[in-house]
């Protein structure tokens, strides 16, 4: 696929990771991003033991180069005891891959420095029109055409509906406020990511960066809060007063301008399909663009690196055409991904439970069904 031309619109994790295979096809790459500047987000997040997968075969180690710090264990917890327990090391007991906490921004950092010599990026620019008869994007000003057009611009993005009209962006009803406390402030903690499960539909969880210091999230009902930080702040205060250690120490560790909010959002249902043939070349939708999963389970950020390295595969088996390559990706995609849809929309929905159901759920479920829902989340390989 020598002199090909790509256009991947968004640089989050999964333009990014999208950009780096394209360039070692030796494809042409523009990326474009409405940002200024190419910065990751000063959060943590979750990389399962599949993740941690494609991003070696992104050439990127999670552990050294991103940072990463292992998860000995998982644990969710109702306010009173622990529901459920499982060793991380299950996870990647095939291979003994680990999951791990990253620094959202050292991850971003890890990616752009994998960006080959065939990749321009054009910051600051808001694509706003797919040319579906002659292969381009553009915004207001230029246009860039192309042989693949990789739709990677977020869970809003505008490109999803040109490809599958029929599965918009779903508001979940509640919003998830995120904070990041530097390791000289953050409280004593073990190398466990945990989550608890309270009433009204809250929930508070946190992990160890390591040497980036901790991370936490706290969701609660209703939308986005118009109130300054400060008022966030003590908002937060407020609802997880009485919760268990270490909750509270979490939350003093942080000062209100770390803090951030995100209203929770997914795709449902999922798309029929990631893509539309355009003549010879093709769009295709990736990462959250494409699917969007209800982040309760933590898996976006995995899902959008295995994308990018299964498009890789696609492209590579069928070097002389992107429809049949196009075509490949959507089958070696679509069953994980409803799976993990189905899964993830279906843990939202029983920890939105009403007043003491989700404890009474937490209290009824196997720990060993948590463990095999939690193995097969992280059961993908890269294909070959």
């Amino acid at each position: 696929m020598q002199n090909r031309r790509a256009v991947v619109v968004g640089a989050g994790v999964a333009g990014l990771a999208s950009a780096i295979v394209l360039s070692r096809l030796g494809w042409r790459v523009a990326l474009l991003e409405r940002r200024e500047r190419l910065k990751g987000e000063n959060l943590g997040m979750v990389l399962w033991a599949s993740g941690v997968r494609a991003l070696r075969a992104l050439g990127v180690d999670a552990l050294l180069d991103a940072s990463g710090t292992p998860v000995d264990r998982f644990e969710i917890r109702s306010e009173e005891r622990l529901s459920s327990s499982f060793a991380a090391a299950m996870l990647g007991a095939d291979d003994g891959t680990p999951s791990v906490m990253v620094h959202t921004a050292m991850l971003y950092e890890a990616l752009v420095s994998r960006l080959g010599d065939s990749v321009e990026v054009h910051p600051a620019t808001q694509v706003d029109r797919i040319d579906l008869v002659d292969l381009a994007a553009g915004d207001a000003s230029r246009r860039w055409d192309a042989d693949l057009v990789v739709a990677a611009d977020g869970i809003d993005s505008p490109t999803r509906q040109l490809v599958a009209p029929g599965s918009p962006t779903v508001d979940a009803g509640v919003v998830s406020f995120r904070g990041l406390v530097p390791a000289h402030r953050a409280p004593e903690r073990t190398t466990d990511a945990v989550e608890i499960y309270g009433p009204d539909r809250r929930r508070f969880g946190y992990g160890d960066l390591g040497h980036a210091g901790a991370c936490w999230w706290a969701t609660v009902p209703g939308g986005m809060r118009p109130e300054s930080p400060q008022i966030q702040y003590e908002l937060i205060n407020r609802w997880f007063a009485d919760w268990p250690a270490p909750v509270g120490k979490f939350i003093a560790a942080t000062r209100p301008s770390e803090l951030t909010q995100q209203a929770v959002r997914y795709v449902w249902p999922v798309p029929p399909v990631l893509h539309q043939r355009v003549g010879n070349g093709g769009l295709v939708l990736l990462g959250d663009a494409a699917h969007g999963v209800a982040p309760i389970l933590a898996q976006g950020g995995s899902l959008a690196l295995e994308d990018a390295v299964t498009l890789g595969w696609a492209l590579r088996r069928s070097p002389e055409s992107v429809p049949a390559a196009l075509g490949s990706y959507d089958r070696a995609r679509m069953a994980r991904i409803k799976r993990v849809a189905r899964l993830s929309r279906r843990v939202h929905t029983i920890a939105s439970g009403g007043r003491g159901m989700t404890k009474s759920l937490l209290r009824a479920v196997p720990d060993s069904w948590v463990q095999n829902q939690a193995a097969s989340l992280s059961d993908w390989q890269p294909p070959r």
